[in-house]
């Protein structure tokens, strides 16, 4: 009998069905299954205090989960707008004349450092910091970031020196602190209590919610597991709104935005999927289910080593179907990769593609594209068992055959595999398509200039994640450029 509710359990976790509002968590899950994971969270952070004793685990369960899709979505958005704008700020540097922006070198500066490239962002900063246009406060910005970029090099006495005498009675500049600091791993100084006067400043000044303050504020709490602030926070600020806008000359205006924030939403996201898991497990009713996303969610968010317990674990249950076992085995290969056993992860790896389960193959050929693992045999196995298959079931393969041509900058090949797996009818809805899909086709729309239907496929993701702003600015910057047009797409 419990091997049955075990059973139902991981089904309804897997396959989520539709279910009415009268119960929170069923519910949460309709909206999980709608890829409405911004709503979800929400959902699952408020009902979470009120959950009957005993039988928080289904609710833990659920929101770890939505968590970490909304980590794994936040991720994929955060690489794609790096890629986009070191193209839109290259474009941008090379305007001359009465059009030339001074913050495209900040922002250059930035997108290296978010890059990890600290060496080239310095530069660009100095350049920034040198220009006597620039005002005094962006030019403290400038330094404190910069002294990030030395900090991380090793030359901490250049970047204390570049972040002394700085005037902390600014929101902006106390948080920018509080966010270097934290970043670095300087926590003696207490960067969150910098945050909290920091957010005290910017709500005294009557001038509006800033979102650099704001996105340097999550950063800190994603850092330092303030989990509950920081999700609260979220609901209080316009994810669409800029960091700076350069007015240049008469109807031209340009707007930045702060990359680090959609990698900011998905260390917190990743943060709290970690911890509602670890919570899940205290159920035993779930606790199998739970360890299986949290394999996963350590793979990315924590430690590998703690990603093979949890993995193991839940191999190793003998209530689990042998088909969800086979998926965490993936997960175990993956480990094995990571961990220098790289004969033994592939020989796994081969093995299990023997079985023709297509959720099975698409998991396999996720882990080589994560790994930037070469496996023409295993792609060869998924494009004929997606070419013999029809339906819902065979489109995760595509995606998956897809994902791997997008990491081998086949781009075509991506963008055939990823249309061929996207629901027909409701192309552009993520309610019948997987968002994580829809950023990797856009990225490969982009890379083979079909601005315009990668600017359609962003425009209707940010109805429900509206920090997708940032990429539709810098890509619509690029296609106007590109074209010598505005594009035919509207954003705003």
């Amino acid at each position: 009998m419990r091997r049955v509710m075990l059973f139902s359990v991981i089904i309804l976790l897997f396959s989520a069905p539709s279910y009415s509002t009268d119960d929170p968590v069923k519910y949460g899950m309709r909206l999980y299954k709608m890829h409405h994971y911004e709503q979800a969270a929400d959902l699952f952070h408020s009902c979470l205090p009120s959950a009957k004793p005993g039988k928080e685990g289904p609710v833990y369960l659920s929101a770890g989960m939505v968590c970490l899709k909304n980590a794994e979505l936040y991720r994929e958005l955060y690489h794609a707008s790096l890629s986009v704008h070191v193209d839109y700020l290259k474009r941008l540097s090379a305007v001359r004349g009465k059009g030339r922006s001074r913050f495209v070198k900040f922002y250059m500066g930035d997108t290296f450092l978010e890059g990890g490239k600290p060496g080239k962002a310095i530069s660009y900063f100095k350049k920034f910091i040198a220009d006597k246009t620039v005002k005094p406060k962006y030019k403290a910005i400038a330094r404190i970031r910069m002294g990030v970029c030395y900090y991380l090099q090793g030359k901490k006495q250049e970047a204390n020196n570049l972040w002394r005498g700085l005037k902390k009675n600014d929101p902006v500049i106390l948080s920018e602190l509080a966010a270097a600091y934290s970043r670095v791993g300087l926590t003696a100084r207490n960067p969150s209590a910098m945050c909290e006067k920091a957010l005290a400043l910017m709500k005294s000044s009557n001038k509006g919610a800033s979102m650099r303050v704001v996105n340097n504020v999550i950063g800190v709490y994603a850092r330092e597991g303030l989990l509950d602030k920081g999700i609260d926070l979220l609901k209080t600020a316009d994810m669409r709104a800029f960091s700076y806008e350069e007015v240049l000359v008469k109807n031209k205006v340009i707007r930045f935005y702060d990359l680090s924030l959609l990698n900011n939403l998905s260390m917190l996201y990743g943060k709290a999927c970690l911890k509602y898991l670890k919570k899940a497990t205290a159920d035993a009713k779930v606790k199998d289910t739970a360890q299986y996303y949290l394999g996963k969610a350590y793979a990315l968010f924590g430690s590998i080593d703690q990603s093979i317990k949890a993995t193991d674990s839940f191999i190793s249950s003998a209530r689990m179907p042998q088909q969800y076992k086979n998926r965490a085995k993936v997960q175990g290969a993956a480990n094995c990769y990571r961990k220098g056993r790289k004969t033994e992860a592939m020989s796994l790896l081969k093995k299990l593609s023997q079985q023709p389960a297509p959720d099975l193959h698409a998991e396999i050929l996720f882990a080589c594209s994560r790994l930037k693992l070469e496996c023409p045999q295993l792609v060869a196995k998924a494009s004929a068992l997606a070419e013999a298959g029809e339906g819902k079931r065979f489109s995760v393969v595509n995606f998956a055959i897809g994902k791997y041509y997008l990491w081998k900058k086949n781009h075509k090949k991506a963008v055939f595999y990823m249309e061929a797996g996207r629901d027909k009818s409701n192309k552009n809805r993520i309610e019948y398509n997987d968002p994580l899909m829809f950023v990797n086709l856009a990225e490969a729309y982009y890379r083979t200039k079909q601005f315009s239907e990668a600017l359609e496929i962003y425009f209707e993701m940010s109805k429900q994640f509206p920090a997708i702003r940032q990429i539709q600015v810098a890509m619509q910057g690029v296609y106007s450029m590109e074209q010598k047009s505005a594009g035919d797409v509207k954003i705003f």
